[in-house]
């Protein structure tokens, strides 16, 4: 208290000898202003600089969206300096009221020919959003649909600001406002603990998003996802939509040039571009190269060298192959070209070809030795008879 006591009494002396500085009968003070309009208000260096500005109002219990005005929207008339850069919060809570904190950071402003904005939100999600309110179009941001609050305040750098609480029902034409600002994290950033859970949860898409992408995470040239640990799963944000993986350049822009694509209801993944193939768990838009592949099958051709396997007669092959110009069991050029080829089944079906070929060899390498012994045999009657 003493140490706040020669403070004190410089605020009250500045305030007396100073005509830009004033202690108001509201108990708000200013500093380069006769008129604060929160508990400390400076204005230096042609900026104004709140702490603690009150916002009136309380927000709608469980009625529907409220919003709080930043600043008005270039539309196509050009607009002097408006700006909203700092921290609003609100809070709920008693032993009778359920307890709830709305925090933002919001950095927006018009000026000109153009209105740029980005917010970061704490405890709850919010956005900005563009809207109508009394013919005019606002910058706002969102409080979602849920318990009031109240005692709003606003501490940082304003001018040309609204800071005013408004109902759905007073306002029009809300749409997703798009922010091209970007917000940068230098070092690490760390969700949750190592022993909690932690989720991130992307509310909107920016604008380089196609397709009318309503939710989209941005990797730039050599960053990686990894999701580690016994338990994996990856999630998308809501059943039937598709995740994207897209080429972007350095600079942010591609985004529509995608290359992998993975069905959120089917979890059929597509490669190449294409939409994933209700059929098949993986469809390639391409060739594929591989040192390697293998493929489990349930069943193999090995039951052709049973003794109960009835092997078709050559007759019946030179009769099915004069007809259908293709081998039995293979499908024809029509079918490949139509349905493509499965390489398990088709492989399965060119082996037991190979052990039906086996099988007619073997029988016809049995004739020829039968036909041999009978030649030598006749040879050897013929050499007896012509002995004699």
């Amino acid at each position: 208290m003493k140490k706040l006591l020669p403070v004190l009494f410089v605020l009250a002396f500045t305030a007396v000898n100073a005509q830009t500085n004033v202690i108001g009968n509201t108990g708000n003070v200013g500093i380069g202003t006769l008129n604060p309009v929160s508990k400390l208000q400076v204005v230096d260096n042609n900026r104004n600089y709140f702490v603690n500005r009150p916002i009136a109002g309380i927000s709608e219990d469980s009625q529907g969206p409220n919003y709080i005005l930043l600043h008005e929207l270039y539309t196509g008339t050009l607009l002097p300096d408006m700006h909203v850069m700092g921290k609003i919060t609100g809070i709920r809570g008693a032993t009778s009221a359920f307890n709830r904190k709305w925090t933002i950071e919001v950095n927006t402003s018009t000026a000109y020919n153009a209105t740029k904005g980005s917010l970061i939100c704490y405890n709850e999600p919010s956005r900005l959003v563009t809207l109508v309110y009394n013919n005019k179009t606002y910058l706002a941001a969102e409080i979602v649909n849920s318990a009031s609050l109240n005692y709003f305040s606003f501490t940082g750098y304003a001018s040309g600001e609204s800071l005013i609480l408004v109902k759905d029902d007073n306002v029009t034409n809300v749409l997703p406002f798009a922010p091209t600002d970007a917000i940068g994290i230098q070092g690490s950033l760390s969700l949750g603990t190592q022993s909690s859970s932690a989720r991130l949860d992307v509310l909107g898409g920016p604008a380089w998003t196609t397709n009318n992408w309503q939710k989209s995470m941005k990797l730039y040239n050599g960053a990686a996802i990894e999701f580690a640990g016994a338990s994996r799963s990856f999630g998308l944000g809501a059943s039937g939509a598709n995740l994207y993986f897209s080429n972007v350049n350095s600079d942010g822009t591609g985004g529509a040039n995608y290359f992998m694509i993975a069905d959120g209801n089917t979890g059929n993944i597509s490669i190449g571009g294409s939409v994933p193939v209700a059929n098949y768990k993986l469809t390639v838009d391409g060739a594929i190269g591989a040192r390697r592949v293998k493929v489990q099958q349930g069943s193999w051709a090995d039951y052709v060298f049973h003794p109960d396997y009835q092997l078709p007669s050559l007759q019946e092959v030179e009769n099915f192959v004069t007809t259908e110009k293709h081998l039995q069991g293979i499908p024809s050029e029509k079918e490949v070209l139509e349905k493509g080829l499965d390489l398990g089944d088709f492989d399965q079906q060119l082996l037991k070809k190979v052990e039906e070929l086996t099988l007619y060899i073997i029988q016809l390498n049995k004739n020829v030795e039968r036909l041999n012994k009978q030649v030598a045999a006749q040879q050897q009657t013929i050499a007896t008879l012509q002995a004699k």
